[in-house]
């Protein structure tokens, strides 16, 4: 059975390529919710033209397949958090959403 924990072991299994830390450990992961055999998830990149994001996605959905289980259907959203420089505020700026099966 798939499960939130699983999920979030997996993917600490995945690296930042700049950072070189894994993606839980960076709080990059959000929004993790299991629905049978479909997982979804966010990661949120410090840039939205982050360069790895590709990288990144398929990194996330190799570990799911290979730590977890290689039925697990798996759907990324790929967002960047972004602080404005009037007054801090944090805008949210949607990269892509891939699913893959």
């Amino acid at each position: 059975m798939i499960t939130k924990e699983k999920v979030i072991d997996a993917l600490s299994n995945v690296l930042d390529p700049d950072l070189g830390k894994d993606l839980v450990t960076l709080n990059m992961i959000e929004d993790v919710k299991i629905e049978g055999n479909k997982v979804f998830f966010t990661v949120v990149l410090t840039t939205p033209a982050c360069p790895m994001k590709e990288l990144i996605h398929n990194a996330c959905v190799n570990a799911i397949k290979h730590f977890v289980s290689q039925e697990a259907e798996v759907e990324v959203n790929m967002t960047s958090r972004v602080t404005s420089k009037r007054g801090g505020d944090t805008l949210y700026c949607r990269v892509c959403v891939i699913l893959l099966q």
